[in-house]
């Protein structure tokens, strides 16, 4: 929500990704053009955003279901790069049966 209240045309997951690995949340990539921003930063930006109410926090069901969405259109990158994958490996499959057969003869 601090970096939301600060950078509010940034896009979650896209243009930071945050992780937790049970120490605290940290950020664990940044893409905005901005310098990362500071614990100090953070805890200001916190403390600003709960007093102005400019950025509403997301609700829950706006939170998953933004998640849903990116999982799906991941799930479908992947099904596509499979699909290629799968298509070349056939072409090199038929390009080694071929090289065999020249070979035999």
């Amino acid at each position: 929500d601090a970096i939301m209240w600060a950078y509010p045309d940034a896009t979650p997951n896209k243009d930071f990704v945050l992780r937790n690995d049970g120490n605290g949340p940290y950020i664990e990539k940044w893409n905005l053009r901005a310098p990362i921003p500071t614990e100090e930063e953070l805890q200001l930006w916190w403390e600003e955003s709960k007093k102005s109410q400019l950025y509403p926090p997301p609700s829950l069901i706006e939170s998953l279901g933004r998640q849903l969405t990116e999982e799906r259109l991941a799930r479908k990158a992947l099904e596509e790069s499979y699909k290629l994958m799968g298509e070349e490996l056939a072409k090199l499959k038929i390009e080694s049966l071929q090289l065999k057969g020249e070979q035999k003869q």
